[in-house]
């Protein structure tokens, strides 16, 4: 094809008039610049029509002059675009073949704008980027995210077979993002999730712009590719706003991960490094010495972190100790890490010390803990910094350690607990937790009301007040508050869930108080739910009566809490269910704990499904904390289940944001159970 001198001058007019049109000229190119881009587009037309081999060095030429102008990429397609259907009005529209002479103007302008978004493309990719702060550009969810985006660039400009081709699930990030570190920047603040969504996301679009550049649609890949970099900055200024709060709150940030982490599956284990005899150093050498101290035991702790970021995690305290944590590792592991530190410190004198240093440390196992408040974790670091003191380099895993602590807890909240003064509306009020489908939906049933004392910003973990609750006589009070703290709740608790399971114990059936308080609230605020009341296996023999008169008078339904701990109420059971007062059989955790590794656990779960089958009841499995119980108890073909796996208790306004956030996710599905 050839273009005569005049058709040129009058392409390059026309394009000149796109170009003011387009708002370039006030905008973007200078008479100057502009002069340049068309003497390119001379060039393309008088050469690049006619001799084909010359085509990449234009494309060359033409992408780096618009991308060094600053003139948009979309501003360099445009342009082709007109002089493509400039070039087709004046030639191809004069030709005998009109149809197969624009085919070929078509592949020849569409073959030279691939060409050129290609060059466009590698000089966006060759162009710095902005990078997070650097104070936070070497942690590990930043690192390996930079590491990931330039394996992208490197396919890009080298070869396409370094571009990476994982899954978001299969990623470095995903892997890492699991690390104690990371789950400590976006945990506790209920952002994992999010971050997670966003890196799929990203990864879709990788997944795109692979495609793209696979198939030589650069004008495309090039789209894709400033979509992913976007998708990418925006993660990267959430990880560097999480990483920057971690670090300038960073005791406060470790204690509340701790507290969250008691909600993930896995061993737990908190340990108190102490720099032994710190006080005398200071007074014998001065406070600069036993800072220098501090600062070794710092450094051995943190090159300790750099190998095993996987599992551990540490932060320097208050008073000049330290809190180690290890995550999904075992106490010989977290141990030997504290005997490498003593190594090191105590081969003789360092250099710039004129004193040995040694440290003290002791831990304990916090594993079986359920719930822990920011209140109860303060305490625990009290009791281990004393035990540490001792001289006592242990860290406790037996039962008999653990019950060691919980004692030494329950006598400091005696000491400043008076349970009568907070036995009032204004001090009580309620946790609730899912009761979710263990099948592939995991679709959330009921909630269950959980009574929690305030104490001052945060809650009292039940655990520690509701022995001494029952032993004073005061239960029944205790659940008076709980249900008016429900139907204060319940305008908000109907966003969240149709259905309620709230504990009841024997001595509140047997109040005429609580009884009429009940009716009353069902009659009311609770009118619109169906409520489950959850009585033991003893209580039920009890009261059988009581249960099968409010059942007929109310509809009140029940469950059957603990079921499995032997108690002998086989017969009384099948009787309520039969006539529909039973509903429900909640399992008791301890068959949870042991569905791994006791067949008679296994059997009981199989034998009370089969029964609940046959009877027309529904069973609900707790305390279910691993993945592996679950997939088991689905495999078993168990109905619901209830457990931090599954979805954490917490206040209602924070479930019904989770409520919220996961039916915008699904799209209005209904929401599936798990933590957030």
């Amino acid at each position: 094809m050839h273009l005569t001198p005049e058709q040129i001058d009058r392409l390059i007019e026309s394009l000149h008039d796109f170009h003011g049109e387009y708002g370039a000229l006030d905008a973007l190119l200078v008479e100057e610049r502009e002069k340049r881009l068309l003497g390119n587009y001379r060039g393309f037309l008088e050469h690049f029509l006619t001799e084909r081999d010359d085509a990449s060095e234009a494309a060359r030429q033409l992408a780096e002059d618009y991308f060094e102008q600053g003139a948009s990429f979309a501003l360099l397609m445009a342009s082709f675009n007109h002089l493509k259907e400039e070039v087709i009005r004046l030639v191809a529209a004069n030709m005998p073949d009109p149809i197969e002479h624009y085919r070929e103007i078509d592949r020849i302008f569409e073959r030279a704008k691939r060409e050129t978004a290609r060059y466009y493309l590698i000089n966006e990719v060759e162009t710095p980027h902005h990078l997070p702060e650097a104070v936070v550009r070497d942690r590990i969810l930043i690192k390996t995210y930079l590491e990931w985006v330039e394996r992208i660039r490197q396919g890009i400009q080298q070869n396409l077979e370094l571009f990476p081709l994982e899954t978001a699930d299969e990623s470095p990030f995903a892997r890492v993002l699991r690390y104690p570190e990371s789950l400590l920047i976006c945990l506790d603040l209920k952002l994992c999730d999010q971050i997670q969504e966003q890196h799929r996301l990203i990864f879709q679009q990788a997944g795109i712009l692979y495609a793209m550049l696979s198939a030589n649609r650069y004008e495309q890949a090039y789209l894709a590719y400033n979509e992913l970099m976007k998708k990418v900055a925006q993660l990267l200024n959430l990880l560097t706003v999480l990483y920057l709060e971690g670090q300038t709150n960073r005791i406060g940030r470790f204690f509340s991960f701790l507290q969250a982490s008691l909600y993930l599956p896995g061993r737990k284990f908190l340990c108190i490094v102490n720099l032994r005899k710190l006080d005398t150093i200071n007074k014998l050498y001065g406070n600069e010495v036993g800072d220098r101290a501090l600062a070794h035991v710092d450094r051995l702790l943190h090159a300790e972190f750099e190998q095993h970021q996987e599992w551990m995690f540490y932060t320097k305290g208050i008073a000049g100790d330290f809190y180690v944590m290890g995550y999904n590792a075992e106490p010989e592991a977290l141990g030997g890490v504290l005997e490498n530190v003593r190594k090191n410190l105590c081969c003789g004198k360092l250099e710039d010390l004129p004193v040995d240093i040694d440290i003290l440390y002791h831990g304990i196992e916090l594993t079986d803990f359920s719930e822990l408040t920011t209140e109860n974790i303060h305490l625990v670091v009290q009791y281990l910094t004393e035990e540490a003191r001792k001289v006592s380099e242990h860290i406790g895993t037996r039962d008999e350690h653990v019950q060691a602590m919980v004692d030494w807890l329950k006598a400091r909240y005696r000491k400043s607990l008076d349970l009568r003064a907070k036995l009032t509306e204004e001090f009580t009020d309620i946790f609730i937790q899912p009761l979710v489908s263990l099948d592939q939906r995991r679709e959330i049933l009921a909630f269950e009301i959980l009574g929690r004392f305030r104490e001052n910003d945060g809650f009292i973990s039940a655990g520690l007040f509701i022995d001494d609750i029952i032993s004073m006589g005061l239960t029944p009070e205790f659940d008076r508050l709980v249900l008016k703290a429900t139907a204060r709740q319940a305008a908000m608790l109907t966003h969240i869930t149709p259905r309620l399971f709230i504990n009841v114990s024997a001595a509140s059936l047997a109040s005429q108080d609580y009884l009429d308080l009940l009716i009353e609230t069902l009659n009311g605020p609770l009118r619109d739910f169906e409520v489950v009341l959850e009585l033991t296996e003893q209580v039920l023999l009890e009261h059988r009566g009581l249960v099968h008169e409010l059942h007929r008078k109310y509809d009140l339904v029940f469950a059957v809490d603990d079921f499995g701990t032997g108690y002998s109420t086989l017969q009384t059971v099948v009787e309520l269910a039969l006539e529909g007062s039973v509903r429900y059989l909640k399992l008791d955790g301890s068959l949870t704990r042991n569905i791994g590794t006791s067949l008679a656990s296994e059997h009981i779960m199989l034998i009370t499904r089969q029964m609940a089958q046959r009877l027309g009841l529904e069973t609900v499995v707790e305390f279910i904390e691993t993945i592996e119980q679950a997939e088991k108890l689905e495999s078993l073909e168990m109905d619901f289940g209830q457990g931090y796996l599954l979805g954490v208790p917490d206040p209602v306004p924070v479930w019904r944001g989770k409520i919220n956030y996961l039916k915008s996710k699904h799209a209005g599905e209904q929401a599936g159970g798990f933590a957030l």
